[in-house]
């Protein structure tokens, strides 16, 4: 027959003696395909939690161990060598309620429809136990032995960071933060942080709560808002190609971010008075600007036509030429 349980000390779950064990001789209880906790946490009613079976308690054996008889329906069966792991849920009265085949239910919570099954029961009863794991091997004594060694090493000497790790991960977060509230902390869940909380922190940081914006537009909105962008991102590349083949490569740098700076969707809209008759956004006077022709183009006809030549700029025949250099001798 197997073993469900063995007499120890399970520190704030508490102490089961031998004795106390013994008391539990003849008592039945459900054998559950994962705790209650495991299937109403997704959404599931107590009378929908399958049960794999019977358990009935038939003696406790020299080493302390709780033996028991398994009756298991035609589930338990079917799961009982995939998923060896016990774990027994004591009651509100400190006997046994139920046992849990660990591992089940987690990935079989899809697979099974919300409403009665076959293997059903009603288990509001059981909902209020407290869970202890138990294995065959042992390993609660392992772990007393553990907590023996170490009062007896000097903590200066060793990082327990590594065990913290463990141990979070291994008990469950409800001890850790009854621990921190008997030690005078205050715990809250972040994710769950009231108004008041929140400003009380913020306040104290210096910082101010603002409440996020959130996005209202219709899929029309979106697809016209994101239609608009593309554009408006196209036609800053158009202008921008075409303002910077009319100024040399020295001014290219600073014409681009005039232009990507124009383009911004908070600039792109502003009207700008250029004049009382002229008024535009920044980004518009760009593109009109780069429609036209170069700048530079006026300033070297300019330059071109004032130019005083020299002698040697004129075209001159060789004849000319050398009746120039005669006279110079």
């Amino acid at each position: 027959m197997p073993k469900i349980f063995k007499a120890g000390d399970y520190g704030r779950k508490g102490t089961y003696s031998v004795d106390k064990l013994k008391s539990w001789v003849g008592k039945e209880f459900n054998i559950t395909a994962g705790h209650v906790g495991d299937w109403t946490k997704n959404g599931y009613p107590v009378t929908a939690i399958p049960i794999a079976g019977t358990c009935k308690v038939t003696e406790v054996d020299d080493q302390g161990y709780l033996i028991g008889e398994f009756a298991y329906n035609s589930l338990g069966e079917s799961i009982k060598d995939q998923y060896p792991n016990l774990s027994i849920g004591i009651g509100e009265d400190g006997t046994p309620n139920h046992l849990a085949i660990l591992g089940y239910a987690p990935p079989h919570l899809k697979d099974l429809d919300q409403s009665f099954s076959e293997f059903s029961q009603d288990l509001t009863a059981i909902e209020k136990a407290e869970i202890i794991e138990f294995a065959e091997e042992d390993a609660q004594g392992k772990i007393d032995e553990f907590a023996a060694y170490l009062k007896g090493v000097d903590a200066s000497k060793i990082k327990l960071q590594s065990l913290f790790d463990v141990m979070w991960d291994k008990d469950n977060e409800q001890n850790s933060i009854t621990r921190l509230k008997a030690a005078g902390y205050t715990v809250e869940k972040t994710a769950e942080f009231s108004q008041e909380t929140l400003k009380t922190i913020a306040d104290n940081l210096g910082f101010v709560i603002t409440n996020k914006p959130v996005n209202t537009l219709t899929p029309e909105e979106i697809y016209s808002r994101a239609k608009a962008e593309f554009t408006r991102e196209a036609e800053r590349e158009e202008t921008k190609k075409n303002i910077i083949s009319k100024f040399p490569p020295v001014m290219h740098k600073i014409l681009e971010f005039a232009i990507d700076k124009a383009y911004e969707e908070t600039e792109y809209t502003n009207i700008i008075e250029f004049s009382e008759e002229e008024k535009m956004s920044m980004a518009d006077k760009l593109k009109e600007f780069s429609q036209g022709e170069s700048p530079f183009k006026e300033l070297f006809k300019n330059i071109t036509g004032t130019m005083e030549f020299n002698r040697e700029n004129i075209e001159e025949t060789p004849q000319e030429k050398a009746k120039r250099v005669a006279s110079l001798y």
